[in-house]
């Protein structure tokens, strides 16, 4: 009898230490990512999994998830129900932030609640620095944009890869992944019209297109007519030395004549398009001498330079696709107040050290100690359902969201979301989320340590979760556009040390709060309802520093929940004049399908250009324009992006004033501020190849000299040196720049 019993114990143990083997497949699985695999940690980007059965259908889920395992089907994933038929195949997609991807990451098939098949999703890894896409017939066109890392470019790679045109996707969002495409040759002329809207629409929301064409090559600019008027059949001859001798200051230059596309064109002329710009070069890339001059690559450096697209580039701040900003005020729900850890703690502790004491004296005092077995696990029982039923009530009476939305507004037409929301449901397992308004949206849950994609979704229109702990939060993020939601109407100048003009809301948002964003201040002008018009007139600081946090000073609940707001508030600032409105409207891009309490937090913010003076002066006041350090020596050291130690040593900025795409005639630096005194100050001459002293205490202004000062890249520099051993703190030198307008 007792081997009996062994061997049963025996059986049962190897039934449940068997891992369920995998039910046999005969589906095909295939990965792609569009761009030719290529995605850019600091962009979102998809993953297409093709399914192809051969023999028997599929009718299940395709699942992303961290474990492969077959035992842990309750792990996070993040899945979509597909039924395919034999012999046919289906494409699922996946759309997610690239640094996802940094993760190992499975596809797993599952089908009746049993894995069928499992592989590990490879895919390249995001890349870093700056990315230059080519669609040119030549293998080696635009080689010379593959700038090597520098002072110049500070430090980032740029990188060349090329690009078949079926490659090229239908949606605009997908190109977030390249920081230039740069096209040529007849393979323009095979794009399909989706493409081209949607390159279009990508230069609209900030990207730089670069168009080469040679005489005969109307197809390279046709398409972009509407954007970057060209005129065609004006082909001819213009002398190479003067064609380029405003880009660069080598002595070797090509002799004889270029062909090029349109002769009353210069040689490169570049057009703001929205956010972003298009670059024309008058010339095929590919035609010598130009084609393989050994000095084009620093021209180029120079041409990307003076016509704003490198600073375009460099200036663009890294952004963290996962909106963790978002997420974090997205969780501070109005209305729901979570109790302290320290009162469940104090409640329990009460039961152990009195209630249950108590219980047992009393038992033992009327002779029924045994009792209390069962009377004190039956009071933690009542207990429990006590506080549950009490403190229910107290946490949330009902379900509950809270969004939290940017609205970038590029112009009257267009306007580009963000958002993210936390979800919170009361007596609910289960429910969906309406993404239906934007092009892209992601489930996520709270991970170990970060936020990781969870939950169900259709296409990514529907957002479904299931089996959803009791009063659990989930969250969503995701991004898109709308269209009419009108724009700001701004007429701003600067005089002197004042932004004075006046601002229009013509979106249609009535803003509770609204402030006036120029570079590092940002000044409130007091709510702004529905066409409403307001004058403006600040005082700009050319020294503004913006305050810093106290270290670990502990902030109230009141205290973080601005700090939280503010995050989200400067989660898109630039070097640029916006303006900003706030408000709490309803603005449902993520939303319950079921009745709750829904609320809403809402930043619009619109990029804007100055105006030019009644003189047809336009001023690019301190902060507005970007500043690097070209290089240092000796003892020096930052804790602040505005604030360096100085020892015995010397360090050099490098203005950049081609940022403007104005046609410069003056540059300002107040160096008459006391801040800069004690220290040695000089300014190189490009056309004598040396530094000149400057006098201490007097303010830098560089007009008649301009043109002898700047280097072909249209920077200014400035070396500050101290020759004592003490550290002494110095702030960056930030510049003014009045110019004028200059046609494309």
């Amino acid at each position: 009898m007792r081997g009996k019993w062994m061997l049963f114990f025996a059986v049962f143990w190897l039934l449940c230490s068997v891992t369920p083997v995998e039910a046999e497949s005969n589906i095909e699985i295939n990965v792609n990512v569009p761009l030719g695999g290529l995605s850019k940690y600091n962009a979102w980007t998809r993953v297409e999994v093709n399914l192809a059965p051969q023999e028997t259908p599929f009718h299940g889920f395709v699942e992303l998830t961290k474990d492969k395992s077959a035992k842990r089907l309750h792990e996070s994933a993040w899945r979509q129900q597909v039924h395919i038929e034999a012999g046919k195949d289906a494409t699922i997609t996946f759309d997610m932030p690239s640094q996802v991807l940094l993760d190992d990451w499975y596809v797993r098939l599952t089908e009746n609640g049993q894995v069928v098949q499992v592989e590990k999703l490879r895919v390249p890894y995001p890349k870093d620095g700056r990315t230059i896409g080519v669609v040119h017939q030549g293998g080696s066109a635009f080689h010379f944009l593959a700038l090597q890392p520098s002072q110049v470019t500070k430090g980032i790679p740029y990188t060349i890869q090329n690009l078949a045109v079926d490659k090229l996707p239908d949606s605009a969002w997908l190109y977030q992944n390249l920081d230039v495409l740069a096209m040529g040759s007849e393979l323009v002329e095979s794009l399909r019209a989706e493409q081209v809207n949607a390159i279009r629409d990508w230069v609209q929301t900030g990207g730089l297109l670069i168009l080469s064409a040679g005489p005969g090559q109307d197809a390279v600019v046709e398409p972009f007519q509407a954007d970057m008027p060209v005129e065609t059949g004006r082909s001819g001859q213009v002398n190479l030395k003067q064609a380029i001798q405003r880009y660069t200051d080598e002595k070797a230059i090509p002799e004889g004549n270029l062909a090029v596309f349109n002769r009353d064109l210069p040689l490169f002329s570049a057009k703001a398009v929205g956010k972003g710009r298009i670059l024309f070069v008058n010339y095929d890339v590919t035609a010598e001498p130009m084609a393989s001059w050994q000095h084009n690559s620093q021209l180029w450096q120079n041409v990307m330079m003076q016509h704003g697209a490198l600073s375009q580039l460099e200036n663009s701040p890294f952004r963290d696709q996962m909106l963790h900003p978002f997420l974090e005020l997205s969780k501070q729900i109005p209305g729901v107040q979570t109790p302290a850890p320290v009162w469940m703690v104090v409640l329990w502790c009460g039961y152990i050290v009195v209630i249950a004491p108590v219980v047992y004296l009393l038992l033992k005092r009327k002779g029924r100690r045994q009792w209390a077995w069962g009377v004190i696990p039956v009071t933690a029982v009542l207990m429990t359902v006590g506080i549950y039923l009490f403190g229910k009530p107290l946490v949330v009476k009902s379900s509950a969201s809270y969004e939290i939305s940017e609205v970038q507004i590029v112009d009257e037409q267009l306007a580009q979301t963000r958002t993210a929301a936390t979800f919170l449901a009361v007596d609910q397992n289960q429910y969906d989320i309406d993404a239906q308004s934007l092009m892209v949206a992601l489930p996520l849950s709270m991970g170990k340590n970060d936020y990781v994609p969870e939950g169900m979704t259709a296409r990514n229109q529907l957002i479904s979760f299931r089996n959803v702990p009791y009063l659990t939060p989930k969250q969503a993020i995701g991004f898109g556009t709308l269209r009419d939601a009108g724009s700001f109407t701004a007429h701003l100048t600067v005089h002197a040390d004042h932004l004075q003009g006046s601002v229009t809301n013509s979106t249609r948002f009535a803003m509770e709060t609204a402030f006036v964003e120029i570079g590092l201040q940002r000044v409130p002008i007091g709510p702004l309802a529905i066409g409403e018009e307001k004058q403006v007139d600040i005082r700009l600081d050319p020294l503004l520093m913006p305050r810093t946090g106290e270290g670990n000073k502990k902030l109230s609940p009141e205290e973080r929940l601005e700090q939280l707001k503010e995050n989200v508030l400067s989660f898109s600032r630039e070097n640029e004049l916006r303006l900003i409105g706030v408000n709490t409207e309803p603005l449902p891009l993520l939303s319950i399908q079921e009745p709750h309490l829904a609320h809403y937090w809402n930043v619009v913010h619109q990029t804007v250009r100055l105006e030019a003076d009644e003189k047809g002066m336009v001023t690019y006041p301190y902060g507005l324009l970007g500043i690097s350090v070209s290089d240092t020596s000796g003892d020096v050291d930052s804790n602040s992006p505005y604030l360096w130690e100085l020892g015995k040593g010397s360090i050099t900025f490098e203005l950049d004033a081609a940022g403007t795409g104005l046609k410069v005639e003056r540059l300002t630096v107040p160096l008459d501020h006391s801040s800069f005194r004690p220290f040695h100050i000089e300014v190189f001459s490009q056309r004598t190849g040396k530094w000149i002293a400057l006098k201490r205490g007097e303010r830098l202004v560089v007009d008649k000299q301009l043109q002898e000062m700047m280097t072909p890249r249209g920077t200014l520099l400035l070396r500050f040196t101290h020759h004592a051993s003490p550290r002494l703190t110095l702030p960056t030198p930030f510049f003014q720049v009045e110019g004028r307008e200059q046609a494309w």
